[in-house]
């Protein structure tokens, strides 16, 4: 059985904190390491950081998502090391099936399926359903609010590039860094959580005035010789084939692995 390390980047939202941690520790039988990183919070974090059973890593300005989580990977131990927003809630045994699903795929990278929106449901009640009815349902895909990965990823290809700032782009690049490596990265049917989603990000764009998203691409096509999406082929193709996944997911088990009610 491997180690868990467990590294959320926090910037103000306490409240979404507060939600995500108890989940954390009330849904998780197995023995983890919980790492949290106050990237300049305003907002009292750091008073309700102080009654966390955690090691906590404090920044005195927000450093971004790709830095702060290089700091808790770097204060680690686990055998694998969980990357969380602190806008989700887990739901019981996500942490032993993601795991198994690891292990039984040997992929480098597994991430749960999830429901994202307003949490105006009966959480654990819609996860035992989905869990039922997807246990085999399998994406080939990336859901970056939450990311378990394995430690023989970093030790091959190093980690999140931090010349990207706050967030954007850096998951996708450590995605594609990963797969040039030879280690899958897969989602499970077998694990749901829930995403308010973009609590953070949206939280920034409203205060930062320096266009650090156009930078982050700008890196991003210097590093890669493209932008995420591509040339208009590219993602057109990628339209269509997100298109079909998502039908083909509804049409075999009921759900689709990213659920957004009413869009």
């Amino acid at each position: 059985m491997k180690s868990i390390s467990l590294v959320i980047a926090l910037y103000n939202q306490v409240d979404y904190t507060r939600r995500c941690i108890a989940s954390i520790m009330e849904c998780t039988s197995r023995p983890f390491e919980l790492i949290l990183i106050d990237n300049g919070c305003m907002d009292g974090t750091g008073e309700y950081l102080r009654t966390v059973d955690a090691t906590i890593i404090t920044n005195s300005t927000n450093l971004g998502c790709a830095k702060a989580w290089n700091q808790g990977i770097r204060a680690s131990h686990g055998e694998v090391i969980g990357i969380l927003n602190n806008d989700i809630v887990v739901t019981p045994g996500w942490i032993e099936r993601l795991c198994a699903f690891m292990e039984r795929g040997r992929y480098g990278i597994v991430c749960p399926s999830a429901r994202e929106g307003l949490l105006d449901y009966d959480l654990p009640a819609y996860a035992s359903e989905f869990t039922s009815a997807c246990a085999e349902a399998i994406r080939k895909d990336l859901y970056a609010p939450c990311m378990l990965i394995d430690r023989a990823v970093f030790d091959r290809i190093g980690l999140f590039d931090d010349a990207f700032s706050y967030g954007g782009c850096e998951d996708t690049d450590f995605r594609w860094r990963t797969e040039e490596a030879g280690f899958g990265v897969a989602m499970t049917g077998s694990v749901l959580i829930h995403h308010f989603s973009m609590v953070t990000q949206n939280s920034i764009k409203r205060t930062e005035t320096d266009q650090y998203w156009n930078r982050n691409m700008e890196h991003f096509r210097r590093k890669w010789g493209r932008t995420i999406r591509g040339n208009w082929f590219e993602r057109r193709w990628t339209d269509l084939r997100s298109k079909w996944l998502k039908r083909h997911e509804q049409f075999r088990f009921g759900h689709t692995l990213v659920e957004k009610p009413f869009q």
